[in-house]
């Protein structure tokens, strides 16, 4: 085994937007952090590839947190970072089977709601609004769960007296405030939208978490011309200006430790990296099987426990397609979700997302046209079965042709006229990102996992940090951002 001798302040695994956010933050204060990534690029599921002169995002396409209290909004510009983020408006159209309902942000979205359900719902809408409105607030104060005597007096000190209400959603759902008899047009709406922001649904999210969750139009959904991955493209610009370092393709085997603290990591070819300081902005069971290989699987029994008793659930079958220009029209929203029976399960092609690049973004799409990402949520046992028994390319084929069948319900037609069409499943996802079995979109914010009941930033370890969806606040490039702040304060970043 070789030994790196070079000091080091922080090692962080994984540069997706948690880890980048930590080495961006301890970096750009004059910390030497190394970073070491699975893949050639950054961004982990908010990342990128190109094919044939089209650049897709590979899983994350709506972002918000560029608003006046915006979480990124207020990291780049502590970064001294300026990205070029336009407002989108409306968020999204959301296309049930018998109606359309348009997500506008601004002052249209009470009379497009009342349009679409009624004024039955009001009081819901208005109830959830105000909840969201105090989260919102209360989330520009880099808000960390607290794991002793100290953290407990600054998340109280976070608080203000608008946000004590707030203490009265805890054990409740979004469904507690919900119409008693929603029709099934609002129930499916709202549960589509918690889908792919909170990955449950109303009768299990978490009522302050989802409450925010159903209101990223009204606080702001934004368009970077480049996609999603220039959030982690910039946070990795900093980490190298500021002169740490990135190891793409670059592996961690072990999380070393001694007498219960960290002592480094051990990268896959056997290089032992020493550090005090070790941030893991990776799922949760790598973080796990990392100490297990490293001869400490006891090390952390809570995180275990939590880990067992409340798991990742979803993986994701996306759709990547190159369409020509003139194809899709130049007005269209550039977020549509659809679903197709109000009355089946979510996801498997029954609830779909598709993000239309641009139609100006000349470094998105070749020529004028269009990159677009159709994604729907999917079982992972399902394609483990399907691999096992060499059926894959059937199931590729058959959730494709839904997909496709999404698109064509926006704009007949387009799918026969694409130029390029290509498929991942979750296997994808884990070769690509090495996240476990290919599992995205981190823990279902439900009452049991979210917010004060979230796994912290803390591992158990001393030394070892956590960070990404798999913690505290959650999901999103915000609840990824929001968790390496988490770490990057803990090592002293003077952030917030």
């Amino acid at each position: 085994m070789s030994v790196q001798n070079e000091a080091l302040d922080a090692v962080v695994i994984g540069a997706g937007v948690a880890g980048l956010t930590v080495a961006a933050l301890l970096a750009r204060e004059g910390r030497r952090v190394q970073v070491f990534e699975h893949h050639t690029v950054p961004g982990g599921c908010a990342s990128f590839y190109q094919r044939a002169g089209y650049r897709f995002d590979v899983g994350a396409t709506l972002v918000g947190g560029f608003g006046a209290r915006g979480v990124h909004r207020t990291i780049f510009q502590f970064l001294d970072v300026q990205l070029d983020a336009v407002p989108v408006e409306p968020a999204m159209v959301v296309h049930l089977p018998d109606r359309s309902v348009t997500r506008y942000g601004d002052a249209r979205w009470p009379e497009e709601r009342r349009r679409a359900f009624g004024d039955g719902p009001e009081p819901f809408w208005r109830l959830q609004e105000a909840i969201a409105d105090r989260a919102w607030e209360f989330s520009t104060r880099f808000p960390a769960l607290p794991t002793d005597v100290p953290g407990a007096i600054a998340l109280a000190c976070a608080f203000r007296p608008a946000q004590i209400p707030l203490a009265a959603t805890l054990g409740r759902t979004v469904s507690a405030i919900m119409p008693r008899e929603p029709s099934p047009a609002l129930r499916a709406f709202v549960d589509a939208q918690l889908l792919i922001t909170a990955q449950a649904d109303a009768a299990t999210t978490d009522l302050a978490y989802g409450a925010t969750a159903l209101d990223l139009a009204r606080e702001g959904t934004y368009h970077l011309p480049d996609g999603v991955s220039s959030i982690a493209v910039a946070l990795a610009r900093v980490v190298r200006r500021a002169g740490s370092a990135i190891a793409y393709g670059t592996d961690v085997a072990r999380i070393a430790t001694k007498r219960g603290r960290v002592t480094g990591v051990v990268l896959a070819d056997g290089t032992a990296i020493a550090s005090d300081a070790v941030v893991a902005a990776i799922p949760a069971e790598s973080v796990l099987a990392m100490l297990a290989a490293g001869g400490a699987a006891d090390a952390a029994p809570a995180l275990r426990r939590r880990t067992a008793a409340h798991p990742q659930r979803w993986g994701a079958f996306m759709a990547y397609v190159g369409m020509p220009p003139g194809v899709i029209p130049e007005d269209l929203a550039l977020h549509h979700q659809l679903v197709a029976d109000v009355d089946a399960p979510l996801g498997e092609g029954n609830t779909t997302f598709l993000s239309f690049s641009e139609a100006d973004a000349k470094r998105r799409a070749r020529n004028g046209g269009r990159a677009i990402t159709i994604s729907t949520h999917t079982d992972i046992a399902r394609w483990e079965r399907a691999h096992a028994n060499g059926t894959t390319a059937r199931e590729r084929a058959r959730m494709g042709a839904l997909l496709l069948a999404a698109l064509d319900r926006v704009v007949p037609g387009a799918s026969q006229r694409a130029e390029l069409v290509e498929l991942a499943d979750p296997h994808t996802f884990a070769r690509y990102t090495a996240r476990p079995r290919g599992l995205v979109g981190g823990t279902p914010q439900t009452t049991a996992t979210a917010n004060l009941r979230a796994l912290s930033h803390t591992s158990g370890v001393a030394g070892l940090l956590l960070a990404g969806d798999t913690v505290f606040p959650g999901q999103s490039t915000v609840g990824a951002s929001l968790s390496g702040v988490a770490a990057a304060r803990a090592l002293g970043s003077r952030i917030g």
